[in-house]
């Protein structure tokens, strides 16, 4: 049993004196009802597209977008700066860390938590991008729905890498596509069987709660968003509403690096473990699921990601490394199942905007 999923307070790891509001003002609107909140670091290049994604919004006007900037170059006038000036959106804010080190990525994260003011909470990375119509259809949807906290929309890929040595393919089966625009409701079990949220492009959340969960944890790098959406669950309600309304960047970056991706394998292969011992039937169906999951995952990075798994990164699996066809078949069955399963007895709050 592992310590991802146990609270702990993040943000007193944070020197709050050090991040500056160096553009903007924060008398223009005191109280917005959403934050899109932007981490960025030496990006200025593909902040811009993601800034004007989040500045561009049709349909709903309350809300901020505050950029926090963990590149720290005393002195020295720094790319992100000289973009930042050419905007003249009294919703922008922009806050500069001048600590001695880095934030890092937790640090960034939990950092647009404790700036943001809005009751609602959307972060957006510096290379992905939001349609125009995200906050309003997002919105309609809280806003005639109080038992939802959490709300993730569906994504498109901008995909940057050279796929000529891959075999992998965008696609999307008959099950999915029947779950087109409306709102489904996640359990536990959905957390078992995959990483239903991906990655934090297309959220809104409540700010509050996130911040009583006590935001990201470094500790579950480079899998933090996956973890922390978990506890999300854990304790409150998360809901994906199946419409494309933004769009996640991949391109060739530390992601890529070997190591990295399996890392985050091994941190969904430990909270897997968590969550199917929580109950006697969990431990017994679910017993040979991590080891299913995990040597997936692997397959999926060396075709998808094209990245090369070592024969190290699954010694840990021991004999389960070679796993029966029984388990892999009862799985993948299984996965199928509980798909159809929520399409059709599933209730959703919503239909389609």
């Amino acid at each position: 049993m592992s310590d991802l999923l146990k609270y702990e307070n993040n943000f007193s790891k944070i020197n709050h004196f050090d991040l500056k509001l160096s553009h903007g003002d924060l008398n223009y609107n005191k109280t917005p009802l959403v934050t899109i909140a932007i981490p960025t670091y030496k990006r200025a290049n593909l902040l811009k597209q993601a800034l004007d994604s989040a500045l561009n919004q049709k349909g709903f006007s309350d809300y901020e977008v505050i950029v926090i900037d963990d590149e720290n170059d005393p002195g020295n006038e720094t790319e992100t700066q000289k973009l930042i000036k050419k905007y003249n959106d009294p919703k922008l804010l922009y806050y500069r860390y001048e600590g001695k080190s880095t934030l890092g990525m937790a640090g960034a994260w939990n950092k647009c938590l404790e700036m943001a003011r809005g009751k609602w909470y959307s972060m957006l990375h510096d290379d992905d991008l939001l349609k125009e119509n995200f906050l309003d259809e997002m919105m309609q949807i809280l806003n005639s729905n109080p038992n939802i906290s959490f709300l993730k929309a569906q994504h498109d890929h901008i995909d940057e890498r050279d796929l000529s040595d891959l075999n992998y393919e965008y696609r999307s089966g008959t099950v999915e596509k029947m779950f087109e625009k409306k709102v489904e409701k996640f359990s536990e079990i959905d957390y078992i069987l995959l990483n239903p949220i991906g990655g934090p492009v297309g959220i809104i959340l409540d700010r509050e709660k996130a911040i009583k969960l006590g935001g990201f944890n470094e500790k579950t790098y480079p899998a933090i968003d996956y973890a922390f959406f978990t506890k999300y669950c854990l304790e409150y309600d998360t809901y994906y509403y199946h419409k494309n309304l933004c769009s996640y960047r991949i391109a060739q970056n530390i992601s890529l690096k070997n190591g990295v991706l399996m890392n985050c394998a091994k941190i969904h292969y430990d909270i897997i473990n968590d969550l199917m011992s929580k109950n006697i039937p969990r431990k017994i169906f679910f017993k040979k699921y991590p080891a299913y999951y995990y040597l997936k995952a692997a397959k999926h990075i060396k075709e998808f990601w094209g990245v090369e798994v070592t024969e190290e990164e699954i010694k840990f699996l021991e004999k389960d490394k070679n796993l029966s066809i029984f388990w892999m078949g009862t799985y993948g069955v299984f996965k199928r199942l509980w798909r159809i399963k929520k399409m059709i007895f599933s209730k959703y709050p919503v239909q389609e905007v």
